[in-house]
């Protein structure tokens, strides 16, 4: 019995320090592998911050240009400097963008001409009429010599900045005065605000590191640290105040700290990731961030840790009333955690293994790509002394008629060479453009014909052009506006049929874009056309087609950029795109106005 009891006691010993050993090399993977997950948490929020970033600049640039054409398109200068005298242009100019707070006219001197306030606007109209001019750059911008905009001002939790567009009349003299205060947090809510999560957002603070963007609106205009002391003097701000000193020291980085949620009724201090960078907006400079709850997005990876950490705890108890039967359980508790350590790792495998092959095919693409422009460029270069020889010996045997013949067949297809090198060539070049009135049928001509020698021969290209037409924008533009709704046309279907066509709207189509559009009435309108005969767009996503990175296509290496950027180059451009879709296919419907050489 003694010698049973010594046993048992030895093995209850050798289990509990097993058991013992196993908690302490658990708690260590678990620190190591938080590190792990931090440093990967901060470089997926660093490529999220880079998008918010781009998409905030992306919708103030657009406000800016929405002004410019409107005071381009409807005030003139020749005439009384007043706005115009239609209601409903107005009322039109609000309804593009919510954000739009009002739009005042004065004269160079500064005197308020005439005024008008947005149905939407968040604020009392005479708070925003003082405070608009409160603006340092608004004496600047009477002058012409403000950039976009000035400085942000709060009025009852809104934050707004005036966008500036000087008038001058065809001598180049300055003539007055445009302002639109933007609402930027009602431009955040309305077209940046993510609704996946409260645990997840952008956020905009400005120089002062006072809130100019964020999901609750109580938090606009408080200073990140002094701002909130006052409202919440019995929170720990340690870590904020080192986030408050490291964003100002560096123009972007990440970083983690101890916070709160602002927008929660419940303040508890959570463990926040923080990716961010400095942007100059017109006249203004902003820190643009992301901020994420770690535990939320990698609280998995610690999760199972903990469950792992729980068992071994459990092992230790069960161990101490029947150490009998410890090795047998801890020989299944093993098994079993090695079983689920195994799936765990082959997964990770797994899917590295499929990012590494992302990476390899786009390394692959880019090196096809480089490659295949320098054997065009070489096979150009070969042709043209070819063809100078051929045409050479053609001028020197002008009366031996069948080498003649011969000499201009190899002449043919050798020029036809060259035409498709240069295509290929002009179709990869970049390079800064500017808008010019052009041949809308030439650049559609260019982009087909490019686009046949690059897509697969199983799809077919039918061009249809029934109107000669020219209109002011970048060959670029159009070009690779239709590169990607082919591309997206036949990536639907393999053996795709696409149509391009060329044509003038019907007189239906044109009297309700006339009515919906006040800058396209009494103007000569093109419509371009890509149908296809895929098998249509799913309902559930139709209205998210433009969404930058929504794709249906991840295994086929869809980025889902490509309808945003047709979205983003028909809104630059300010044209009109509609699209319908059923189980018989799909048609994007272009309309851009016609404008004239002399113009």
């Amino acid at each position: 019995m003694k010698k049973l009891t010594k046993k048992m006691n030895a093995l209850f010993i050798t289990v509990m320090a097993i058991t013992l050993t196993g908690i302490l090399i658990t708690a260590l993977g678990y620190h190591n592998i938080q590190q792990e997950a931090l440093k990967m948490g901060k470089t997926q929020l660093e490529q999220v911050n880079e998008v918010s970033t781009k998409l905030i600049v992306a919708e103030i640039t657009s406000s800016a240009s929405d002004l410019d054409s409107f005071v381009t398109d409807t005030i003139n200068t020749d005439t009384a400097l007043q706005l115009p005298q239609q209601n409903n242009l107005i009322t039109q100019f609000f309804m593009r963008n919510h954000a739009f707070s009002g739009i005042f006219l004065f004269d160079k001197e500064g005197q308020p001409l005439e005024s008008h306030y947005s149905a939407k606007n968040q604020v009392t109209n005479s708070t925003l009429s003082k405070k608009m001019t409160t603006d340092p750059f608004f004496q600047k911008a009477l002058k012409g010599q403000v950039n976009q905009n000035g400085k942000v001002y709060f009025i009852q939790q809104n934050s707004f900045f005036n966008l500036y567009h000087p008038i001058y009349n065809t001598k180049k003299e300055l003539q007055g005065l445009v302002v639109v205060p933007l609402n930027l947090e009602q431009l955040f809510l309305d077209k940046i605000q993510p609704t996946d999560t409260e645990q997840r957002y952008p956020l905009m603070k400005n120089e002062k590191m006072e809130v100019v963007m964020h999901p609750a609106r109580e938090q606009i205009g408080l200073n990140i640290i002094t701002g909130r002391k006052k409202r919440f003097p019995n929170l720990d701000y340690t870590d904020l105040e080192k986030l408050d000193v490291y964003q100002k020291k560096h123009e972007k980085g990440s970083l983690s700290y101890h916070s709160y949620w602002w927008n929660e009724s419940d303040l508890t201090s959570v463990l926040k990731l923080n990716a961010f960078q400095w942007v100059k907006i017109g006249e203004e400079r902003f820190v643009i961030a992301n901020t994420a709850d770690f535990y939320q997005d990698n609280g998995w990876i610690l999760h199972d840790l903990l469950i792992n950490l729980g068992l071994v705890v459990i092992l230790l108890m069960v161990a101490s009333l029947l150490v009998l039967m410890v090795r047998l359980l801890a020989k299944q508790q093993h098994t079993t955690n090695e079983n689920q350590r195994l799936k765990e790792k082959r997964q990770l495998e797994a899917e590295k293994h499929q990012l590494e092959k992302s990476l390899l095919q786009e390394s692959k693409m880019e090196t096809i790509g480089l490659v295949t422009t320098g054997i065009v460029h070489d096979m150009n270069n070969f042709l043209t002394p070819l063809i100078g020889n051929i045409e050479l010996l053609m001028t020197e045997h002008t009366d031996d008629p069948e080498l003649i013949a011969d000499l201009e067949d190899m002449h043919y297809a050798a020029k036809k060479g060259q035409q498709l090198s240069q295509r290929i060539l002009h179709f990869s070049k970049e390079k800064d453009q500017t808008k010019k009135v052009q041949s809308l049928n030439q650049a559609i001509e260019e982009a087909v014909t490019t686009m046949k020698i690059l897509i697969p021969k199983s799809v077919t290209i039918i061009k249809e052009i029934d109107l000669s037409a020219d209109a002011l924008f970048q060959q670029d533009d159009v070009q690779v506006l239709l590169y990607n709704l082919i591309t997206n046309a036949y990536q639907a279907k393999s053996d795709a049929t696409i149509t391009v066509s060329l044509t003038t709207p019907s007189a239906v189509m044109q009297a309700k874009i006339t009515e919906g559009a006040f800058i396209y009435q009494n103007k000569k309108l093109a419509l371009i056309q890509v149908s296809d005969n895929g098998p249509g767009i799913d309902k559930s996503i139709k209205d998210q087609i433009f969404t930058p990175f929504l794709t249906t296509r991840k295994e086929a290496g869809g980025t889902g950029l490509g309808l945003f950027i047709v979205s983003s180059i028909v809104k630059r451009n300010s044209w009109l795109m509609e699209v319908t879709s059923s189980k018989e296919g799909t048609t994007f419907s272009l309309i851009i106005p016609i404008s004239s050489k002399e113009s």
